[in-house]
């Protein structure tokens, strides 16, 4: 439950194993994302604050709230508070089952964590090992990416995806955590092989590999195609299709997930051609029947139909996922959600004015 956040003045939402969040630019999507970030990047403040004393926790400063960090960038605290906001503070709630937490925000002054109450266990799925999130603006294509021993210990490949090639280079073959992700015509469970042939879904033949150089503090990655019962040479990432380098990160954070794990993406549709987004979208379908929670944010119908055709499938069922339309009512600045749920089909119960309807909006155009 989010209150007094930005546009989203009053918000529920019920997340699925996979929860798509849809709906046209400024119509408050990225800040439900930005909310669970906001948890993630003070996650250690909220715990303490739900244990020790408020009063001695804000003399010494410890229950500042962060709002720029590694996950986090939301820029002047003092643009959230809702336009028309009814008092001064804004909350979210994390409920599950029969427990929850309430993270408190007060506006007036610092904008400080003025309480938290609940349970932490609640923010077990923010640890570190638990948590990974993608940015729209993923790391573009390069020649060669950072290496960070740090990063891929702690089984992290960046929010920008950044971490990637070094994290394949050090877990190649590393075995799949999700046995079910295991590609159909992959001869091994192991990472890296797993990565190549859910890229070929999207690139016909073709296969990566990393090149560490630890001196240098850098990995080298590159692809290759097969043609004809032969390899090529290498090919840099600069002089392959660029949606190859944007899609990796998707993919490995899929791969690598566990069940348990959290995995928040944006737009993991980019760059990619609608055959391919579908596939995405199918990959996406299997981590979540298998416990891995998925928020995604999306512009995409192919994605859309992609999990819907999943459902029918029946590699996800019905239940597990969620999808939400966000929108704004003519001269209204406060979002409103609307839940459009997937039937056994893979048919929608609910089909509401501008969700995914610009293509038959525009076929009328031309027909009539």
């Amino acid at each position: 439950v989010i209150k007094n956040f930005k546009s989203l003045k009053d918000v529920e939402i019920n997340l699925g194993q996979l929860t798509l969040l849809a709906g046209i630019n400024s119509s408050g999507k990225s800040s439900i994302i930005q909310v669970l970030l906001l948890i993630k990047e003070n996650m250690n403040t909220l715990k303490n604050l739900n244990s020790q004393n408020y009063s001695v926790l804000h003399d010494i400063g410890i229950n500042t709230l962060l709002n720029k960090g590694e996950f986090a960038e939301l820029g002047n605290k003092k643009q959230w508070l809702s336009y028309d906001s009814s008092d001064d503070n804004i909350s979210f709630t994390l409920n599950n089952d029969n427990t929850s937490l309430k993270m408190l925000i007060e506006t007036k002054e610092q904008f400080d964590l003025k309480e938290s109450k609940g349970n932490n266990e609640l923010l077990t799925v923010f640890d570190d090992d638990c948590f990974c999130y993608l940015k729209t603006d993923r790391a573009l294509p390069s020649n060669d990416f950072p290496y960070s021993e740090e990063k891929v210990t702690q089984g992290a490949i960046g929010v920008k995806g950044e971490y990637t090639a070094h994290y394949l280079s050090t877990h190649l073959r590393q075995a799949l955590k999700i046995k079910a992700l295991k590609h159909p015509k992959s001869l091994t469970e192991h990472l890296m092989e797993n990565v190549s042939m859910w890229l070929q879904e999207i690139s016909k033949g073709v296969s990566v590999s990393t090149t560490p150089y630890p001196e240098l503090q850098r990995v080298a990655l590159s692809y290759q195609y097969e043609y004809g019962g032969n390899t090529t040479a290498n090919f840099s990432p600069l002089n392959v299709g660029f949606g190859l380098t944007y899609v990796l990160p998707v993919i490995v954070a899929i791969l690598k997930a566990k069940t348990g794990d959290l995995v928040i993406i944006e737009n993991p549709e980019s760059h990619l051609h609608p055959k391919g987004q579908s596939k995405i979208a199918q990959l996406f379908a299997i981590a979540a029947h298998n416990g891995v929670q998925i928020i995604v944010e999306t512009h995409s119908d192919h994605f859309l139909n992609g999990l819907r055709v999943a459902t029918k499938n029946e590699i996800i069922k019905p239940t597990e996922s969620q999808i939400y339309y966000c929108y704004k009512e003519d001269g209204e600045l406060n979002t409103k959600v609307q839940n459009i749920n997937i039937d056994a089909e893979g048919k929608m119960n609910d089909w509401p004015v501008g969700f995914f309807d610009e293509w038959d909006n525009q076929l009328d155009k031309l027909l009539w």
